[in-house]
Formats: C-alpha cells, structure tokens, sequence
C-alpha cells in the first residue's frame, strides 16, 4: 500500500494541509487567546510615546491582497506562461499521475512554490505574535490614545500632566487607561509596537517574489522586465515602511526589525525549503504511449524547483 504513487502523493497532501493549518491555527487563533501581553511601564518624559495619534492609511484588507492574493496570482501567472511558453520542456507538461489523471506540470508546481511560500507565511504571523506579546512595547502615539492615570484611590488618581518635572523620569509600571473613547481593539494594540506586522509579513512577501523572479525568470530577454519586478516589489516594501513611521503607528527599530525578520525568513524559505536555485540532474527514461509515465530518459541541468 506504501509503495502505490497514488498513496504516497494523496498522504504528502494530507500531511502538507494539516501542517498549513496548525501553523495558521496557533497564529491566529490559539497564541492571541492564550498568550498574555507583557505589561510594559513607562516614564514621563518619554518623548517618543508622545506622537499624535494618526488613523493608519493601510488597512487588514491592503495587507492581505499584497502578501497573499497578489504573491498567489504572480506565481499562478508565471508558471502558466512558462508552460506554455517553453515546447522545449514538453516532458514536464504530464509529470505526475494521481488516480490515472495526469497533472499538468505547472499544477504541481504552483502548489509547491505558493505552499512553500504560505507556510513561511505562518511562520511570520508565528514570530510577530510570539514578539509583541513577549516585548509588550509601547507604541508613538500611547500617551494620545491611553492617557494614563495611576494611583490608589480615584481622588488620588495620578497623571504625567500632574508630576512635578523634578519627578518626571520616575518609571510608572502599574497604570490604567482613562481615555473612553478609545476602543478596546486600539488600547489592546498600543502594547503590540515591536516588530512591525505589516512591515514583517510585506517584507517577506516582496523579497520572496524578488528570490521567485531571479530563478524564474532567468530568460536574457526578460532582464529588464526581471528588474523592474523587483524594483516595484522593493519600493513597495519601503513604501509600507514610510507608511508605518508618518502615521506614528511604530518606533524606527520596530520597522527595521520587520523588515530584518521578513527578510531572513523570506531568504530561508526560498533557498533553503522551495530550493529555487538548486539545479538537479533528472533522469528520463522512454515508455510506450499507452503507459503512465513515472520516471523520465536522458539528462539535463535545468533546475526543477522542488522541495
């Protein structure tokens, strides 16, 4: 039963969502519910949680079409056009067999890179929510958004705007909001400063895509259109980066250590799992027409992109 190719391929499905799911699962599910923020204190005279508060111009729904539905769509594009593109490579139209049915080349191909590419995915969501709940820090605008007050008794309540400038570097460790119309969604967010979500989760995307169209679009002819790609996905990365810092949502060091995280983990998924630049000598071999073919004749240095 182990040695049928329809079982090998129908597990290696199974164990590859299972896997997706649980990541996503603990990301987005489990890790928020059950992972306490810490509580970080403050001083006074801090001055860089005294921004202004500022509705930020990039939303949930922009983050999810640039990290996932613009990623999936570019990799569905490219390796249908490279299917149709290169006769060359008729033997990779019909690489697999599952269940008597042939799968095109292309198929098999976009579900290993985007599978690759949204199990890194998770992997980020993973860091960033294991970081800023870990940091607990305080983000430029906490003194506009929290307005914090402390003390024993409410006649006795203290503020920042109370404190004598002598008594200004005291570090306040237990405090509450008195901002009421701040939401609890926005009081929550204020402790999550460090790294930067929407820095992290862009910047793999754009440097995975960057990593995507060096190994695939490796034509001479497509040099210029290969540059400008990456060009576009690098300034669209920097672009979310000035975005998070005008609208004081986030410290420098937390857009620089979003950006360092995406990087790296975009770097490692791509190299080191999708394997997008290891060349692989495969050997074909001749069957008759009228059987499946599993296996392939001749060699040639090609690189295969597989795991």
């Amino acid at each position: 039963m182990c040695g049928n190719p329809n079982t090998r391929l129908l597990s290696r499905l199974i164990i590859d969502f299972l896997l997706l799911l649980a990541v996503y699962c603990v990301a987005l599910v489990v890790l928020p519910q059950q992972l306490a923020t810490a509580q970080r204190g403050f001083h006074c005279s801090d001055a860089s949680l005294r921004y202004p508060y500022h509705q930020p111009r990039l939303t949930k729904a922009h983050l999810t079409l640039a990290v996932v539905a613009l990623p999936a769509a570019f990799i569905l594009v490219v390796e249908m056009l490279r299917a149709a593109l290169l006769p060359s490579s008729a033997e990779l139209k019909q690489r697999f067999v599952f269940v008597g049915a042939r799968i095109p080349s292309f198929i098999s191909e976009c579900y290993k890179v985007i599978g690759v590419y949204l199990f890194g995915l998770g992997l980020s969501l993973l860091v960033i929510r294991v970081s800023k709940s870990s940091t607990g820090r305080l983000r430029p605008h906490f003194f506009d958004v929290c307005q914090p007050s402390w003390g024993a008794a409410e006649e006795a309540m203290e503020s920042c705007a109370s404190q004598p400038i002598s008594n200004a570097t005291r570090y306040i460790e237990h405090f509450s909001c008195t901002e009421f119309a701040a939401s609890l969604e926005l009081l929550a967010q204020v402790r999550h400063s460090f790294p930067s979500g929407f820095v992290t989760t862009t910047s793999y995307a754009m440097v995975f895509l960057i990593y995507y169209m060096q190994a695939r679009l490796f034509a001479p002819w497509l040099r210029v259109l290969r540059a400008t790609l990456q060009l576009a996905c690098a300034t669209m990365a920097l672009l979310v980066c000035v975005e998070r810092l005008s609208t004081y949502q986030n410290h420098l060091s937390d857009v620089a250590a979003g950006l360092a995280v995406g990087f790296l983990l975009a770097s490692f998924m791509a190299i080191f799992v999708s394997h997008l630049f290891r060349q692989v000598r495969v050997k074909r071999r001749q069957w008759p027409r009228n059987e499946q073919i599993y296996g392939y004749a001749g060699y040639y240095n090609r690189a295969t992109y597989g795991y």
